[in-house]
């Protein structure tokens, strides 16, 4: 097991483990409720935060950014609709094949917590490809200002608060318009067409429903997907229980909600 990602924890937690490609880290995905896993000294507590997904449909959502340059963490962030760039990765949106992107809360000053905005965009998910990763926060982050942004916020003068969010926002934009919708359409295509695929890194969706480790749904037992509490619900038609969950930071999972609905109304 050599490429970083979330695997079944070994310790026996019920959630999923990092691992960053040398050894196991302290991140669970999704951390399990009540603090029910011992932690090792030193641990640093993420706790997932809902971020959008699709919020505004791919053709009314962030119209108006189409261009981003800030510098993040001390390295340069750039995207179009041509590409993302950040420090020395790039990959142009027509050559992306897995997208993922959420909110996390990190300890902060002062005892107080901060944000992180982490987007991801790659080729051959679960198979360590090209990506290009940001981790934005309003400490390590500065606009730049030119006739083209159209990100709110005062240029050139530093951290400020809320910026990381627009910023961060404006790259799902990007991403949903330029990436996610043709992603899906593909995803869909290949399905219909009789293939089963691997979503999201635990979730098979083939052309009679979807299948995870102990559950499988047919198309007409499933009501729909929401994003809720850093996971992606499947629900189940008849109930207001989901029953199938993908954790939101796997490869694609963000898709699930926009790929089942394709599927179902085809």
């Amino acid at each position: 097991m050599s490429q970083p990602g979330w695997y079944p924890d070994p310790a026996g937690s019920g959630s999923l483990r990092w691992w960053n490609g040398t050894h196991w880290t302290e991140n669970l995905n999704p951390e399990p409720p009540g603090g029910s896993r011992r932690r090792a000294p030193a641990s640093r507590r993420t706790d997932y935060q809902a971020a959008p997904v699709q919020e505004a449909g791919w053709d009314a959502g962030q119209e108006t950014v189409r261009l981003i340059d800030a510098t993040v963490g001390g390295l340069l962030l750039h995207a179009d609709e041509q590409v993302v760039a950040y420090g020395g990765s790039s990959m142009a949106w027509v050559h992306v094949e897995w997208v993922a992107y959420w909110a996390a809360s990190v300890p902060g000053g002062y005892g107080r917590p901060a944000i992180q905005w982490i987007f991801q965009a790659g080729r051959h998910p679960f198979l360590g490809g090209p990506k290009v990763e940001v981790v934005i926060e309003d400490s390590a982050i500065t606009l730049h200002g030119h006739p083209g942004a159209q990100l709110d916020g005062a240029p050139g003068n530093g951290p400020a608060s809320g910026v990381a969010e627009r910023v961060w926002r404006g790259l799902v934009g990007l991403c949903q318009v330029l990436a996610e919708r043709r992603l899906v359409s593909e995803l869909a295509g290949r399905v219909l067409a009789g293939e089963s695929i691997d979503v999201a890194h635990g979730l098979t969706v083939h052309p009679g429903g979807v299948r995870a480790e102990q559950v499988s749904l047919s198309w007409r037992a499933i009501s729909g997907a929401v994003l809720e509490g850093g996971r992606v619900w499947i629900q189940q038609s008849g109930s207001t229980t989901p029953v199938l969950y993908v954790p939101q930071q796997n490869p694609n999972a963000v898709l699930i909600p926009a790929l089942l609905a394709a599927l179902q109304a085809a």
